[in-house]
């Protein structure tokens, strides 16, 4: 089974930009910020759990991105909140890239 029989694509590799997230919506699915930091990918919800704020229109900073309503944060590699007023976790999805393409496990 190849990754694109198990996971949703995403986006290609050469779409993003270091640092700023992007959103994306898979058909059937809710929206996605991913952004890639340095080498490495990743895929979270794009709302934010405090409230109804896209994430990816927010600032991202090492592996936190940041919420640009009230400034909340989350970590990319694991959904966590790790500033206030943001306290309850977001939807982290495994992310693998193959032949330049972004593929996420969404589906539960």
């Amino acid at each position: 089974m190849s990754v694109t029989d198990a996971m949703t694509y995403l986006c290609d590799l050469s779409d993003l930009e270091e640092g700023s997230p992007r959103r994306i919506k898979p058909d059937g699915h809710d929206p996605i910020a991913v952004c890639r930091v340095g080498e490495a990918v990743y895929a979270v919800a794009d709302t934010c759990s405090h409230g109804m704020a896209s994430l990816s229109e927010g600032e991202v900073e090492g592996t936190v991105i940041y919420c640009p309503f009230h400034g909340g944060a989350f970590d990319l590699r694991s959904g966590e909140a790790v500033e206030k007023p943001c306290t309850i976790p977001i939807p982290r999805y495994d992310v693998q890239v193959e032949n330049g393409g972004i593929f996420a496990r969404i589906n539960p």
